[in-house]
């Protein structure tokens, strides 16, 4: 008799993962190019890996998808802060704002293990959040996702250098 409960391996997961991942993509952006990568570092700790794709492999695209692979464990409670943080340098929310925030957030994170792999998807009318290959969040709301792709995307973000190599400019 053959075990046919044989465990996969790291590997092999891995490579099941990124092919889910890829069709997710091409699902949205087919034949979707690099546009750039990055590491995002904080204290010399690796955060996580940024890799931005578009169609035309250049930003500003009209479909364009930021794939973060983390290298680190967090909370969603830290991840939402983090990110609420980021949105509030950028715009100023009221307290129903903030509290709408939080709400759709909350749906977009969960907590993360290192290797875990978050993808956004902006289209022209949409946006799409994956969590490790699972649809957790789609939202028409232009301002918010203009705003979230612009934590990384913004010319005045956090992390210059690191914005610069994700738009594929530090050559």
């Amino acid at each position: 008799m053959f075990n046919t409960n044989i465990a996969l391996s790291e590997t092999q997961n891995q490579v099941i993962k990124n092919k889910i991942s890829e069709a997710i993509l091409e699902k949205f952006i087919p034949n979707f190019k690099l546009v750039g990568r990055a590491t995002y570092k904080f204290l010399l700790l690796d955060i996580y890996y940024a890799t931005l794709i578009s169609e035309t492999g250049h930003y500003p695209s009209d479909k364009f998808a930021l794939i973060l692979r983390y290298n680190r464990d967090f909370t969603k409670k830290s991840v939402v802060k983090e990110t609420v943080e980021q949105l509030q340098k950028q715009k100023k929310y009221s307290e129903n704002e903030l509290i709408a925030l939080k709400q759709l957030l909350n749906k977009a994170f969960r907590t993360i293990q290192k290797n875990d792999q978050f993808i956004a998807i902006k289209l022209l009318d949409k946006g799409i959040f994956y969590f490790k290959n699972e649809k957790v969040l789609e939202t028409s709301d232009m301002d918010f996702l203009d705003l979230f792709f612009n934590i990384w995307l913004r010319e005045n973000s956090q992390d210059p250098d690191f914005t610069k190599s994700l738009l594929g400019k530090d050559n």
